[in-house]
C-alpha cells in the first residue's frame, strides 16, 4: 500500500472501515487512521498523559492503542499495556517502542481478552469506536463493563470521543463516578478535531 493510495480514501470509505470491528486491520493498512498521526492531533496524547500524571497512575491499560502513541507521552517509569484488534498496528507499536521498559503490546479483542491476576490503576479508551453499537447495542454496553473490570478498585478511567458522541456519558455514569469533563479542540486537525474527555473513578 503506497502513501498515495492511503490518501485516496473518501470520508465515507474511512468511516465505513473504522466503524466496523471486523475491518480494523484493513482500516490500518489502508490508512483510515492515518489522521491520528498528524501532529495537529497527537497533542491529544499530552492531554491524556497530563490527566494520568495528575492522578499518579502507575499501571496504564490503553484500549484501542493503535500504534502506541500514548506511550511516548507518558513518563517511562509508568507501566503501560496497549491492546488493539489490528495485528499490523500492534506490530508497528512493538517496533516503535521496543526499547521502552515496562511496556507491552497485545493483539486482542477487548470484548474477549482477559488479564488474569492483573489490574490497572488507569484504563484509557481514547477514540471510542461505535461499530459495536451499530450492530449490537449490548456488545457496546458490555465494553464499558469490560473497561471497568480491568480497572483496580477506585482506579481512574479516561474516555475520549469525538464531540458529537458525548451521549456516552450515560454509559460512563453507569459504571463509574465522573470527576471531570473536558472539551478540547485541535483547530489545525482536519478530521474529528473537536473531542470530549471524561475522567471518572471506578465505583
Amino acid at each position: 500500500m503506497t502513501a498515495l493510495e492511503k490518501t485516496l480514501l473518501s470520508e465515507e470509505e474511512r468511516e465505513s472501515m473504522t466503524a466496523n470491528p471486523a475491518r480494523q486491520d484493513e482500516a490500518f493498512l489502508k490508512g483510515a487512521y492515518a489522521y491520528l498521526s498528524n501532529t495537529a492531533l497527537t497533542a491529544r496524547y499530552s492531554v491524556i498523559s497530563g490527566i494520568i500524571e495528575e492522578y499518579d497512575c502507575d499501571r496504564i491499560l490503553d484500549v484501542g492503542c493503535y500504534t502506541g502513541g500514548l506511550r511516548a507521552s507518558l513518563n517511562r517509569h509508568r507501566a503501560y499495556h496497549g491492546i488493539d484488534i489490528s495485528t499490523h498496528a500492534i506490530l508497528d507499536a512493538r517496533k516503535n517502542y521496543s526499547n521502552f521498559e515496562r511496556t507491552r503490546f497485545t493483539v486482542g479483542d477487548v470484548r474477549t481478552v482477559r488479564f488474569p491476576e492483573e489490574s490497572f490503576t488507569c484504563v484509557v479508551w481514547a477514540g471510542i469506536g461505535f461499530g459495536y453499537s451499530q450492530t449490537d447495542n449490548q456488545s457496546f454496553t458490555d465494553l464499558f463493563d469490560k473497561t471497568c473490570e480491568f480497572c483496580s478498585e477506585e482506579g481512574i478511567l479516561i474516555f475520549e470521543c469525538i464531540e458529537g458522541y458525548s451521549w456516552i456519558q450515560a454509559h460512563i455514569e453507569r459504571v463509574s463516578k465522573i470527576l471531570n469533563v473536558l472539551q478540547v479542540t485541535y483547530p489545525l486537525a482536519t478530521v474529528h478535531n473537536k473531542r470530549t474527555l471524561f475522567v471518572s473513578r471506578k465505583i
